[in-house]
């Protein structure tokens, strides 16, 4: 009853009309700039690339098989991070994989992938990614109205071992990179459906700066 309580309270408390949009908006920025990064064959930042790898060794569609994985996680955040639970961590629990599944499509049908095209261009498709994503990450973080259940596991794990959480962060997304690489070892997936590269290195150490700065031009708009 009190992880309840505490749920609710957090639902109702500074809620506003634009922090719901933020919310949901920056989950669909943040799921096209995902799908962009598949298109890139670059790799992905390492959550989307373990989930993407086996949702495709499964045979399952990213939607589903991310709710699942993230209904998972929820679990555990329900049980020791009940706190950081509100209406952005449902938004980006159910939607986030379906959003950039459609994204894939959209994407896809549009502009293509990088199959067959330069270097260049396969960077150049990484970095707008790489920027959308962010933007919408700062977004959907500077509306301050739950964390992903991914998320809470390195804060959570910051919270109880007092580690940095850089540190924390980095040890889940290595996580992430060590399931996949025994994947592919397996025989589980083959490396095409890896969806490691460049962009994994990238979105596992070098966005916090760039999110940063967008949770602050995103701020003005969102918390005015």
């Amino acid at each position: 009853m009190k992880r309840l309580t505490a749920i609710g309270n957090n639902f109702s408390h500074n809620l506003t009309v634009r922090k719901v949009i933020a919310a949901v908006l920056g989950n669909i920025i943040l799921g096209f700039g995902c799908a962009g990064l598949k298109l890139s064959l670059m790799g992905n930042e390492p959550y989307t690339a373990v989930n993407l790898a086996m949702s495709e060794g499964f045979h399952m569609g990213l939607g589903n098989y991310q709710l699942i994985v993230n209904a998972l996680l929820f679990i555990i955040q329900f049980i020791w991070g009940y706190s950081y639970i509100g209406f952005g961590s449902l938004v980006n629990l159910v939607g986030l994989g379906y959003i950039i599944q459609g994204a894939d499509w959209v994407l896809a049908i549009s502009i293509g992938d990088c199959t067959g095209k330069s270097l260049i261009i396969s960077i150049l498709y990484m970095v707008i990614s790489m920027v959308v994503l962010t933007f919408g990450l700062g977004m959907y973080q500077e509306a301050d109205v739950g964390l992903s259940p991914y998320d809470y596991i390195s804060n959570g794990m910051c919270k109880a071992t007092k580690w940095p959480f850089f540190l924390c962060r980095v040890l889940t997304d290595t996580v992430c990179v060590i399931v996949i690489i025994v994947a592919v070892f397996t025989g589980f997936i083959g490396w095409e459906n890896a969806h490691l590269g460049v962009g994994t290195v990238v979105g596992a150490f070098c966005l916090g700066p760039l999110v940063a700065a967008f949770r602050k031009l995103n701020g003005k708009w969102i918390n005015p």
